[in-house]
């Protein structure tokens, strides 16, 4: 069973490895990791973003007690 405490989740830009140079991001929360075809709006807010990303791809019951508000993002 995962510690939800420490629960880390990372959502980190990438190629999906195809030579059409197809990019997106991949989604890692635990164990499991997902790859969408998804870019955030450079006008909207980027925690805006990982949230949905990050509920789309694990599901909204998933996630419920992520505290959003002291979420950290940061771009590398």
């Amino acid at each position: 069973m995962t510690n939800r405490d420490n629960l880390r989740v990372i959502v980190y830009h990438g190629s999906f490895g195809c030579d059409t140079g197809c990019c997106g991001h991949y989604v890692q929360m635990g164990g499991e990791e997902e790859f969408k075809f998804d870019h955030p709006s450079y006008r909207g807010d980027r925690k805006d973003f990982v949230k949905k990303l990050v509920t789309d791809t694990f599901g909204a019951e998933h996630v419920t007690d992520i505290d959003w508000d002291n979420v950290i993002v940061e771009e590398t």
